[in-house]
């Protein structure tokens, strides 16, 4: 990871200002994360490490409206997502990806998956449907939106952590709350995409692209069972589940979550002119 090039920019797209960074050598295979409504493209500090080591260039980025990414006209979706990323990887001047994103960020990801399957090698959903529903997981998610708990926050508690990440690790917990209060995420605009956008599993099957789902036992947003259900219905789909997370798995589990993702991207490979 010492070795791995670091650099941060901005670019204007469709009158916002987008932020990303991007980690790695330029002609190494390029993995995109792509964050929740939780987070910023801080949020994968443990993922990037890992990556990079692996030999992988990362390119994480804030989301509109989330971190250092503008939301000024307050248009927020699934197709302006993956234009935003079309924009970014235009300018850093690569072609394919493997793409992860986790529960907002799988709308996006899926979206650009849809537009652009000629760009994208692999696809990770993590604790997150992406957009491809079923009757439950529409029944949940209205459910679930309905009854979030209202009331002050006490310290490490969030709707994306486990309560047992709270009492295995309250540090780290607490950690996951201050990264999120450095912005005022437009959550309103967030729900109405998330409920406005779907994508159908025959859609998905026909980009052809390979599909890791990740999911946890504590995912009070989007149960596990539920999750494998609707990945059943995908033709090339593998299902991890991490024990002892909730919703961000790859916050809570890192070394878990980082791991299952290196299998499944070493499992898919692809010539790199890098390495000959």
């Amino acid at each position: 990871m010492s070795t791995a090039e670091w650099r941060r920019a901005r670019i204007e797209h469709d009158g916002e200002v987008l932020y990303y960074e991007v980690t790695g050598a330029p002609d190494a295979r390029t993995v995109v994360l792509t964050h929740g409504a939780g987070g910023t493209h801080a949020s994968w500090f443990q993922q990037v490490p890992a990556l990079a080591a692996a030999g992988y260039r990362v390119v994480t980025w804030d989301s509109r409206g989330f971190g250092n990414s503008t939301c000024t006209n307050g248009t927020l979706g699934a197709d302006g997502a993956a234009a935003d990323i079309t924009r970014i990887l235009d300018e850093i001047g690569v072609d394919r990806v493997d793409l992860v994103g986790q529960s907002m960020g799988g709308w996006w990801v899926s979206a650009f998956t849809i537009a652009h399957p000629d760009r994208v090698h692999t696809l990770t959903l993590a604790n997150t449907i992406g957009g491809l529903y079923t009757r439950e997981l529409h029944d949940h998610f209205r459910h679930v939106t309905q009854t979030l708990p209202a009331g002050p926050p006490t310290i490490g508690s969030h709707a994306a952590v486990s309560t047992s990440l709270v009492a295995r690790d309250p540090a780290l917990a607490f950690l996951y709350q201050q990264l999120d209060s450095f912005h005022e995420p437009p959550l309103i605009a967030v729900a109405r995409a998330l409920t406005g956008w779907e994508v159908t599993h025959e859609q998905m099957n026909a980009t052809g692209v390979p599909v890791l789902v990740i999911t946890s036992p504590e995912d009070q947003l989007f149960p596990a069972g539920l999750v494998r259900d609707g990945a059943r219905r995908l033709r090339d789909a593998r299902v991890v589940e991490i024990d002892g997370a909730g919703h961000s798995s790859y916050f809570e589990r890192a070394t878990e979550f980082n791991a299952a993702l290196l299998a499944f991207l070493g499992a898919h490979l692809f010539h790199n002119p890098s390495t000959g």
